[in-house]
C-alpha cells in the first residue's frame, strides 16, 4: 500500500473562487468574451501550476448539486440536493472524473467535500426517503443551529446508514477499474461536521467496510470537528484526520491588529474563556505566554499517538473556507509563524486554501457574491479594541503588489518543499526542547522542538510574537541550517529557523 498521509499538504479549492475571471476593469469588460470552460475543467487545465507549488492533495469544495429550495443567497455547495450528481455551475461528472486523472497522472491525490450531517431541503431523498431525515416536535424535518437552507439526516435509519455507504463507495470507485483492476476514484472525504450526526456508530460501521474494499489504497477520511475531545472520539472509531480546532483558536483567541494592520498579541477575547474546548491553553497562556499555549495544544496529542504510518493527523490551518483569509483577521505576521508552525509540528497535515499562496484576503463566496460576513477582525486602537466585519466576495483580492505576491508564493513553497524533503517534519518523533528565551515567563512567544526519524534530528523554532526574542541556548541551532537564521542568538519576530544536527537536548517536556 502506498502511504501518502503523512506527507500530505492540503490545498482547499473553491471552485466559485476559481470560476471568478470577471474583467478586472470597464475597458476590459468591452472586450469580454464568454468563458471558454468550466471551473473544473479550467482547474484541470492549471494543474501544473500546482505542481509547481508542491501541494500534494487537491480538497475540492463540495461540486456536488446544490439546493434550490430555501437557499440563502447564492446558493451553498454545503446544501446539497444530488450527492452523485455534479452541479453546472461547476462542470459535469465527465469533467471531474477528467480533473481527477489527470490529478492523478500528476501524482496529486484528490479528495471531495462530502456532508454527511445533513442536506438541502429539496434533496431528492425528501420525498423517496422521508424517514431518513430528523425531526422536530411539530413533525418537520429538522436543521441545526441557523442553517435554514439544511436538513438534518437520522442514522438511525438503516436505509439512510446505507445509502450514505454507497455515496461514498461511489466516488471511490467512480472511474471504474484501474491498471490492477481495483476500483479507482477519489481518494478520500473532507467530511463536514463529522461530530454533529445523531449517531456516530455509522463510522464505526463504514469505515472499515469503505477501507476493506479499497485494501490496496491509503484514504483520508478528514473530519470537519471541534474540540480534542470530540477528535479523539473519531480517530477511535476510524477517521484517518481531523480539524484541530485549538490551534485556530490560538490565532483567533490571541492575535489581532494594530492601526497599521500589522500583526500583534491580543489576547483580550471576550470567548476565550468561556470556551470550555480551548480553556486548558487559555489558563497556561496567562501563566506562560503564547508559547505556552502553543505547546500545550501539541502536546495534547502526543501520549495517545505515535509516529506509525497510520497515526491520525491534524489539519492546521490560517485559512479554511468558513474561516476565511488570516491576513485579513490576523495580519501577515501571525499567518506566517502559525504556518511555519503548521509546517514543521507533529501530528500535522499543512491545510492551505486557494489562493493563499498569493496572500488573498478576501473570504470566497458561499452565500452572496459580496455581503459582509461575521469572520472580521479586532484592532487595539488606543486603549481600545475595535472590531471589524469581514467580506464575503466573489472574486479574488490578493495582496497589494506583484513583489509582495511573489513573496507569498515564495513562502510557501519553501516550506511545501522544507516538509516534504526531510522525513522528519512528516514522521518523526516530537521533543519540546528549552532554548532559553530571554523574557517574562508570561510573555514567551518562542517555541522550540527537535524532530527526530532514522537517526536524524532536526532542530526547529518559531517565534509567536513580533518582536525579536534573544535565546541564549542558542547552540542548540549550531548545525546546517535548513531555513531561516539568527542575528547572533535573536530569533526575528514571527520567524524560524530549523537546523539539522545530532545534538543531545534538554526537554522542557518529555513527549
Amino acid at each position: 500500500m502506498q502511504r501518502w498521509i503523512s506527507r500530505a499538504v492540503n490545498y482547499q479549492i473553491n471552485l466559485r473562487g476559481i470560476a471568478a475571471r470577471e474583467p478586472r476593469n470597464p475597458f476590459e469588460a468591452g472586450l469580454e468574451q464568454p468563458p471558454p470552460s468550466s471551473p473544473l475543467a479550467y482547474l484541470t487545465k492549471h494543474l501544473a501550476a500546482l505542481q509547481s507549488l508542491g501541494v500534494t492533495v487537491l480538497h475540492l469544495m463540495p461540486p456536488f448539486a446544490i439546493g434550490r429550495e430555501g437557499r440563502k443567497g447564492i446558493g451553498s455547495p454545503y446544501a446539497v440536493r444530488d450527492f452523485l450528481a455534479i452541479d453546472p455551475e461547476f462542470g459535469t461528472e465527465t469533467e471531474l472524473a477528467a480533473f481527477v486523472r489527470s490529478a492523478h497522472t500528476l501524482g496529486f491525490k484528490v479528495i471531495v467535500g462530502m456532508m454527511p450531517n445533513h442536506t438541502s431541503r429539496d434533496h431528492v431523498w425528501i420525498r423517496s426517503h422521508p424517514e431518513y431525515y430528523v425531526k422536530n416536535d411539530q413533525g418537520e424535518i429538522a436543521y441545526d443551529l441557523d442553517w435554514s437552507d439544511t436538513a438534518k439526516l437520522d442514522y438511525t435509519q438503516p436505509g439512510l446508514r446505507q445509502a450514505m455507504l454507497a455515496v461514498y463507495d461511489h466516488w471511490l470507485g467512480f472511474l471504474g477499474k484501474d491498471a490492477d483492476g481495483q476500483p479507482d476514484g477519489v481518494d478520500g472525504f473532507r467530511l463536514d461536521m463529522a461530530h454533529f450526526i445523531n449517531d456516530r456508530t455509522f463510522w464505526d460501521d463504514t469505515l472499515p467496510v469503505l477501507k476493506a474494499r479499497h485494501p490496496k489504497r491509503e484514504l483520508l477520511f478528514m473530519a470537519e470537528c471541534y474540540g480534542m475531545d470530540n477528535n479523539k472520539d473519531l480517530f477511535r472509531r476510524g477517521m484517518t484526520a481531523a480539524y484541530d480546532d485549538d490551534f485556530y483558536k490560538i490565532l483567533l483567541y490571541l492575535y489581532g491588529r494594530d492601526e497599521q494592520g500589522e500583526s500583534i498579541i491580543l489576547p483580550d477575547h471576550e470567548d476565550a474563556p468561556r470556551n470550555n474546548d480551548f480553556r486548558s491553553k487559555y489558563e497556561v497562556f496567562k501563566e506562560g505566554g503564547i508559547a505556552a499555549a502553543v505547546e500545550k495544544c501539541l502536546m495534547d496529542y502526543e501520549t495517545d499517538f505515535d509516529t506509525s504510518p497510520d497515526t491520525p493527523r491534524l489539519a492546521r490551518y490560517t485559512d479554511n473556507h468558513d474561516e476565511g483569509r488570516g491576513v485579513y483577521r490576523f495580519g501577515d505576521g501571525a499567518v506566517r509563524a502559525m504556518m511555519q508552525l503548521a509546517f514543521l509540528s507533529p501530528h500535522g497535515i499543512p491545510f492551505m486554501l486557494c489562493g493563499q499562496e498569493f496572500g488573498a484576503a478576501n473570504r470566497p463566496p458561499i452565500h452572496e457574491r459580496i455581503q459582509p460576513c461575521d469572520k472580521g477582525y479586532r484592532m487595539r486602537q488606543g486603549d481600545r479594541i475595535i472590531k471589524r466585519e469581514g467580506v464575503e466576495f466573489e472574486g479574488n483580492l490578493f495582496a497589494r503588489g506583484h513583489e509582495a505576491r511573489q513573496a507569498w508564493y515564495a513562502f510557501y513553497k519553501h516550506l511545501i518543499a522544507l516538509r516534504l524533503n526531510n522525513p522528519a517534519l512528516t514522521d518523526g518523533d516530537f521533543t519540546l526542547i528549552d532554548v532559553g528565551e530571554v523574557c517574562d515567563t508570561k510573555d514567551r512567544c518562542v517555541v522550540a522542538f527537535a524532530r527526530t526519524h532514522e537517526g536524524t534530528t532536526l532542530h526547529c523554532a518559531v517565534n509567536l510574537g513580533p518582536e525579536p526574542r534573544e535565546c541564549t541556548r542558542a547552540e542548540a541551532f549550531a548545525g546546517d541550517a535548513l531555513y531561516g537564521r539568527l542575528a547572533g542568538k535573536t530569533l526575528a519576530g514571527f520567524a524560524a529557523i530549523v537546523t539539522r544536527g545530532d545534538r543531545s537536548d534538554e526537554p522542557l517536556q518529555n513527549a
